[in-house]
């Protein structure tokens, strides 16, 4: 039996940092603990469990990425787990300005005790999509499922399945501006 500790590491392991890094357009930058994306449909903000700053410094990593974001007139999302730690982070956020979104929840396990055959009701074809019509039209049943303009995300997938084969870049916050 696995417990939750080793789940959680294996998620966090897994599940944080940046999903398609090659992407056409996309500026992935390093700021200490964090990594930050711009240039998609909104900004991102990840990093490791621990950020491993507290206190005014936390505030101030804060304050770089909200500013970062609004000089280029670009929503962000700074991305949070229950677990993380300093668990001042999201208050700090708050204060900072962000808005939290809707909990989401995260269904982990251990992957063989949970694989076999889809079952897939009758009348009903399950296949893998490919064409970017295919992927414009998951844009736009997520739009209407969600009763919001989603229409960035067929043009998301599609540069995803592009950039499955490129190497990632990643520049480093010293290589910008001059060096500061």
């Amino acid at each position: 039996m696995t417990d939750d500790g080793t789940l959680l590491r294996a998620y966090d392991e897994q599940m944080r940092g940046i999903g398609s890094p090659a992407r056409e357009g996309l500026i992935i930058e390093r700021d200490g603990p964090v990594l930050r994306v711009a240039g998609q449909h909104r900004g991102f903000v990840t990093a490791s469990r621990d950020l491993g700053v507290d206190g005014p410094e936390l505030d101030a990593l804060i304050a770089r990425q909200r500013d970062y974001f609004a000089m280029r007139g670009e929503a962000v999302e700074w991305k949070t787990r229950g677990h993380d730690l300093p668990a001042s982070l999201t208050d700090r956020l708050r204060a900072a300005g962000f808005v939290p979104e809707d909990q989401e929840t995260v269904v982990i396990g251990v992957a063989a005790g949970m694989a076999g055959d889809p079952l897939v009701p009758d009348g009903t074809t399950l296949r893998e999509v490919t064409a970017d019509a295919d992927l414009r039209a998951i844009a736009a049943m997520e739009s209407a499922v969600w009763d919001e303009d989603l229409s960035y995300l067929g043009e998301d997938l599609i540069a995803r399945r592009a950039s499955s084969t490129r190497p990632p870049r990643l520049a480093r916050r010293s290589d910008r501006a001059g060096g500061r």
